[in-house]
C-alpha cells in the first residue's frame, strides 16, 4: 500500500468510521476511534490484503476493535471508581451495619429494571449508566435533545412509581 493509497482510503472510510464510533461511544470518543483506527491502519499498512476491495473490511474491523477498548476503558474506569467509593470510611461503616439492606435495595433495583420496556432501558442505560450529554444521548438514539428530555422525563417519573411498587415488605420484629 503506498502513501497515495493510504491517503485515498483514509478519505473514503474516514466519515463512516467515525459514524459508526459515534453511535456507540459518542462523538468526542469517536473523533479518538477514528484517529487511533487509522494510525493502527498505518502502521500496519505493509500486511493490508493485496486485494484492494479487502482494504474496508480491514479498517472496520480495525474500528470494531478500537470501540470495544473504548467500551472497556469506561467500564474499568467505573469499576475503579466504584472500588475507590466502595471503601471509604463512611461507605463501608454504612454496608456492615445492615448488609441485608443493601441485598433488598439490589433486588428492588433489578426488579424495577426488568419491569422496563426495551426502549425504556436504553434511555436508561444512554442517561445514567453511560452518563451521556442529552445531546449526546439523543444523538446516539436519533432524536432531538428536547424529545430525549421529554422521554426522560417520562422515565423518571415510572422510576418513582416502579420504585414506590417495588418496595420491600418490612419485617416484623416483635414476638407474637
Amino acid at each position: 500500500m503506498t502513501d497515495e493509497d493510504f491517503a485515498h482510503l483514509y478519505e473514503a472510510l474516514r466519515n463512516s468510521v467515525y459514524t459508526y464510533a459515534a453511535r456507540r461511544v459518542g462523538p468526542e470518543a469517536a473523533k479518538d476511534v477514528v484517529s487511533d483506527t487509522f494510525e493502527v491502519a498505518w502502521q500496519k499498512r505493509q500486511g493490508f490484503p493485496v486485494d484492494r476491495s479487502e482494504w474496508t473490511r480491514w479498517v472496520v474491523g480495525i474500528a470494531k476493535n478500537k470501540v470495544l477498548q473504548e467500551l472497556q476503558r469506561r467500564q474499568r474506569k467505573h469499576h475503579d471508581n466504584r472500588f475507590v467509593i466502595d471503601w471509604t470510611d463512611e461507605e463501608r461503616d454504612r454496608t456492615e451495619t445492615d448488609i441485608a439492606a443493601t441485598v433488598v435495595a439490589n433486588d428492588s433495583a433489578r426488579r424495577i429494571y426488568e419491569a422496563l420496556s426495551p426502549a425504556e432501558k436504553r434511555l436508561f442505560d444512554l442517561a445514567f449508566v453511560r452518563d451521556l450529554s442529552p445531546d449526546q444521548a439523543a444523538s446516539i438514539l436519533g432524536i432531538s435533545t428536547t424529545a430525549f428530555t421529554t422521554r426522560l422525563s417520562r422515565l423518571r417519573r415510572k422510576l418513582i412509581a416502579l420504585e414506590a411498587e417495588h418496595q420491600p415488605v418490612p419485617a416484623r420484629t416483635g414476638r407474637r
